[in-house]
């Protein structure tokens, strides 16, 4: 019955469950705003401030699990996308580190890691394997033990909110068998698309909205329609050009619904917001806010 942590840069979102089989139930959650400079690519900075903050929530929603599990989403992961030919884990581990200190210059203080998204046949007929490697630095993963630890957890598990969601489509038949799916996760400052084509993942696009909380709610819809489009766009050049593309919304729930409205009016592409996964039961009403930590949640 783990709880999970999701830290983003400006908010922590807390969601506590009991296991029941391959479904989690819902016991509480809740979502504690914080000042942006206590996160950063570097982890976490304020650790006493953000220590005295979860202690004194966790203590007054009467959260009471010992074990926990990590869902970081927030500046202090790197993604980058690398197609390498197909070769045992151990020796591509070694390729995807050379390949990210390289290209992105990182230094040997980072870890890094990966999953496989495709694997397909290359044109001299070898097998291709097409990566998502993820890096952060290790002061910036010890910071968020370090946390764990002050608050007396056991920590299991450390996930991030792109392979979270990654989990989510594949675990989601309906999903899976969507042409072209865009997943909008829609942060106070932040929005994250997701591509896939049938169920595989293609692409994370990030665009910061950090002006959205000073403008009209109408102005914030227009920022967040424009980057919708934008996705669409993009999808106009893949080869499944003309395919069925659906947009599912999810994060900020106040104003999806009328976010929704609007994209189907403008834009004329089907959407839909995000529905409860089958793998949560939640008694008070599913929440999108909560889509990364309820989809960390699933172990593969």
């Amino acid at each position: 019955m783990p709880i999970v942590f999701e830290f983003k840069n400006d908010t922590v979102n807390l969601v506590e469950t009991r296991a029941r089989g391959n479904v989690f139930d819902v016991k509480k959650s809740c979502s504690i705003s914080i000042p942006e400079e206590w996160i950063d690519s570097s982890g976490i900075r304020e650790m006493d401030d953000l220590y005295l903050l979860l202690s004194s929530t966790m203590d007054m929603e009467n959260f009471r699990t010992k074990d926990a599990m990590i869902c970081i989403n927030n500046s202090s992961v790197i993604y980058r996308e690398i197609i390498v030919q197909s070769m045992d884990k151990k020796k591509m581990s070694l390729v995807v580190r050379s390949e990210m200190m390289d290209v992105l210059n990182l230094t040997p203080d980072y870890i890094m890691d990966f999953i496989v998204v495709d694997e397909f046949e290359g044109e001299d007929g070898k097998s291709m394997s097409r990566l998502l490697a993820v890096a952060s630095l290790s002061s910036a993963l010890e910071s968020y033990i370090e946390i764990m630890k002050k608050l007396k957890l056991k920590l299991t598990c450390i996930d991030t909110a792109s392979n979270a969601i990654i989990k989510l489509v594949d675990n989601n038949p309906e999903l899976k068998a969507i042409e072209q799916l865009i997943l909008v996760d829609i942060g106070r400052k932040q929005l994250r698309l997701y591509f896939f084509e049938l169920g595989k993942y293609i692409l994370t696009r990030n665009a910061k909205i950090s002006q959205i909380d000073d403008v009209t709610d109408e102005e914030a819809l227009n920022i967040i329609e424009d980057n919708i489009n934008k996705m669409i766009q993009f999808s106009f050049t893949r080869d499944n050009k003309s395919g069925e593309k659906r947009i599912i919304l999810a994060g900020r729930d106040e104003i999806l619904e009328e976010l929704k409205v609007k994209v189907l009016n403008d834009l004329l592409v089907p959407c839909d917001i995000a529905s409860k996964p089958s793998f949560i039961n939640v008694d008070n009403g599913f929440q999108t806010n909560y889509i990364n930590a309820y989809s960390a949640l699933i172990r593969k």
